[in-house]
């Protein structure tokens, strides 16, 4: 049987989109993504936080910045102080990866956050906030060599590896193969958004998460099929080998909004994010 030719997702006339190198990038993005260790159990190596911490200080770092902003703006300063999407998950990969090396006590957890925060910002913002607007966030708890000094340790920790596959990179990649609309890209990252604060998403590769994400927000979304063929080539998973990473996130999802940690689901309930945090979820996959 002939197999159906799939169109090409990649724009060749829109420079932005660097079509010629675009397969090169994502190359790159799956062998990086394939060698790296599963953080799985990384925070057995530590003594003095948990998991209940890292999920914590991840919404924190989250609710802080956005609430920053709203007091900047009614003070009449004319600057942002907000998370870009890329700047997020950085983030967040960046304070995984120091922890899965590096033993912290608890006083020390908010200042590993702040810092990978500000080496996110540095590197996929056009612009980073000041160290003083960080410890002024912090409530002052930290001195500015401090933060200068984390970032050194972070840095060479990681040996000044910024450039990893967040789960953002293969996002913007799927949901283009998904043929999105506003309300499917906004779901899709609701759903992957809180992963961010469970450590048991860590079993999974930020690729598996981004393929799992977006089945369940087609399918929440009443999209048929929920999987298509161009999916499967760009997200290069077959539907049944997202099945365990799915029902997992749809858990999260009808826990969200009575879950503790929610500026995610306060986040996806404003009207800039389609309100879909409102959007009933799903009883359960289909079969």
């Amino acid at each position: 049987m002939k197999q159906e030719k799939l169109p090409s997702i990649d724009d060749s006339c829109n420079h932005l989109e660097v079509s010629e190198y675009v397969d090169e990038i994502y190359q790159y993005y799956w062998v990086t993504e394939a060698q790296n260790p599963s953080l799985e159990n990384y925070m057995t190596i530590q003594i003095d936080i948990t998991p209940q911490m890292r999920g914590i200080l991840i919404n924190w770092l989250i609710e802080a910045t956005f609430a920053y902003q709203v007091v900047l703006l009614v003070l009449q300063v004319h600057f942002k102080f907000d998370l870009m999407q890329e700047t997020l998950y950085l983030m967040v990969s960046l304070l995984d990866q120091y922890l899965s090396l590096v033993k912290i006590n608890k006083n020390e957890m908010q200042l590993v956050g702040l810092t990978a925060l500000l080496l996110a910002s540095k590197y996929e913002d056009f612009w980073h906030p000041r160290i003083k607007d960080l410890i002024s966030i912090s409530a002052e708890s930290y001195t500015r060599d401090q933060m200068l000094g984390m970032e050194k340790a972070i840095l060479k920790t990681l040996k000044f590896r910024l450039n990893v596959p967040t789960p953002y990179v293969f996002m913007l990649r799927f949901l283009k193969a998904a043929q999105s609309d506003t309300k499917l890209e906004h779901l899709a990252f609701y759903l992957i958004e809180l992963c961010l604060v469970e450590c048991e998403a860590l079993k999974f590769k930020p690729s598996l998460l981004c393929a799992s994400a977006i089945y369940v927000a087609r399918c929440t979304l009443q999209m048929n099929p929920a999987w298509t063929p161009l999916l499967g080539k760009h997200a290069r998973y077959e539907q049944n080998q997202i099945r365990d990473c799915a029902e997992m996130i749809l858990r999260f999802h009808k826990g969200a909004r009575t879950a503790l940690l929610n500026v995610t689901y306060e986040k996806y309930l404003r009207p800039d994010h389609s309100g879909v945090a409102a959007i009933k979820p799903l009883g359960q996959l289909p079969v």
